[in-house]
């Protein structure tokens, strides 16, 4: 008789957390997801979970809380990622005087730097980035073919060596 009445409530409770379980489960997996992702993939996964956090009330506040810091950490470091590939890209592009292809890379990699940036990248990320941003804009681009300003063409005779005479 005693405790006949509590058996749903405890029930109800158990499949509350079973499913607070499942919920936590499927952002692990979707976390997991995002470690290696690319720059798209992670901005992606990472408007999903927020989201999801967001609708989910029966989530923990400690759990969402850690939840996201990961996912900003983890879609930083896939900017981080494509934005080195993409600089380093245009500095070998930049050493092979394809300055055009150079261009679009330097852009790209522009592009992921400034959204790794909002996402919190570290100082000294930034300020490597900016000094290899600086090497790529100097490299290349400066070999003229032809007489300059610097090195006419020699259209004088040369003078004969006097010293053999």
């Amino acid at each position: 008789m005693f405790g006949s009445g509590h058996q749903a409530a405890d029930d109800r409770r158990a499949a509350e957390q079973a499913a607070i379980e499942q919920a936590k489960r499927t952002c692990k997996v979707e976390l997991a997801k995002m470690h290696d992702a690319s720059p798209e993939e992670a901005e992606r996964l990472a408007a999903w979970l927020k989201e999801r956090c967001g609708q989910d009330k029966a989530l923990p506040f400690d759990f969402k809380h850690k939840l996201l810091e990961r996912v900003r950490l983890y879609e930083c470091n896939a900017n981080m990622r494509a934005a080195d590939k993409a600089l380093h890209h245009a500095l070998r592009l930049a050493a092979e005087e394809q300055m055009g292809e150079r261009g679009c890379k330097l852009g790209e990699g522009r592009k992921y730097f400034s959204k790794a940036c909002a996402l919190g990248a570290d100082a000294d990320f930034r300020k490597a980035v900016q000094r290899l941003i600086e090497n790529i804009m100097m490299t290349g681009g400066v070999q003229h073919k032809g007489p300059t300003r610097a090195k006419p063409a020699a259209i004088a005779p040369r003078a004969p060596n006097r010293a053999k005479t």
